[in-house]
């Protein structure tokens, strides 16, 4: 069974990567796992390990930033999924089940360091796709300006 995307609709573009004869190319609809593996089908593996490396770096910074809500953004939680409105934009989002506990957890009080540690006891997941999937929210959720990351 594949992993359910947190936010129900992709906001992002159709991505197409375009790789050597013989790689297959991910469509539009291409997963993010899809892409990585296209992604690491045309990158020498020195970019692969600084891009790595980065990772790691951006990884840390992140674990001590603090997130906090939009206060232009309305949340409702009903059977589980979230869905946030965005009043200066009018745009929603729907958060599944995982998504809407790290909603919950992004209240401007805590590290996502103590949200991973809280995340860790409430769900049944390696500590590092936990991990994964904070900061793929977060980041996103970010993005879309529906919560700012302040340095502790």
């Amino acid at each position: 069974m594949g992993r359910q995307p947190f936010i129900t609709m992709d906001l992002r573009p159709d991505m197409t990567v375009e790789s050597e004869p013989g790689h297959v190319s991910p469509s539009g609809q291409a997963t993010t796992v899809q892409l990585a593996e296209a992604a690491r089908a045309v990158l020498s593996e020195g970019e692969q390990q600084q891009i790595e490396r980065g990772r790691q770096d951006t990884r840390q910074e992140l674990m001590s930033a603090v997130p906090r809500p939009n206060p232009d953004v309305q949340g409702t939680t009903l059977d589980g999924e979230t869905v946030l409105l965005n009043l200066s934009t009018g745009r929603y989002y729907t958060l599944n089940r995982v998504g809407s506990a790290i909603w919950e957890t992004c209240t401007g009080t805590q590290s996502l360091q103590a949200i991973h540690v809280a995340l860790c006891g409430r769900f049944d997941a390696p500590p590092e796709r936990i991990a994964d999937d904070l900061f793929a929210l977060v980041t996103h959720l970010s993005h879309e300006g529906l919560l700012t990351l302040e340095q502790a």
